[in-house]
């Protein structure tokens, strides 16, 4: 049962073009983790000093969590059919992606600017 039929059409775009900026993110990820394995602690602290990097970093993980909502929204509507389970599920998402969203913000601007 679907308690709301809004902007399907846009969900799935959105998901699609996250899903697209994830495919070449994540090749640099997983080269940037196998170098970060490798460094240190100011290492580490230096490589996400780099804008290029943060920047990266940080459109990876907002994408990420952006696709894992909207598929975990998705998930919801199509199989849950109760209202307050529902209501619940979709409060429960929004609130810890969008929670996780402000605090990876917080730690890219602490670690890039502030320490710059």
């Amino acid at each position: 049962m679907d308690f709301s039929m809004k902007n399907y059409a846009l969900k799935w775009l959105i998901q699609r073009i996250t899903a697209l900026l994830l495919i070449p993110l994540t090749f640099w990820f997983i080269y940037s983790a196998i170098s970060l394995s490798k460094m240190d602690y100011d290492g580490t602290i230096n490589f996400f000093q780099s804008y290029l990097n943060s920047f990266l970093f940080y459109i990876m993980m907002m994408a990420m969590l952006l696709h894992a909502k909207l598929g975990l929204q998705t998930i919801i509507d199509d199989y849950v059919t109760s209202k307050k389970i529902y209501n619940l599920s979709k409060w429960g998402i929004n609130l810890n992606a969008y929670f996780l969203m402000i605090l990876l913000t917080i730690f890219i601007i602490k670690i890039t600017i502030l320490n710059a």
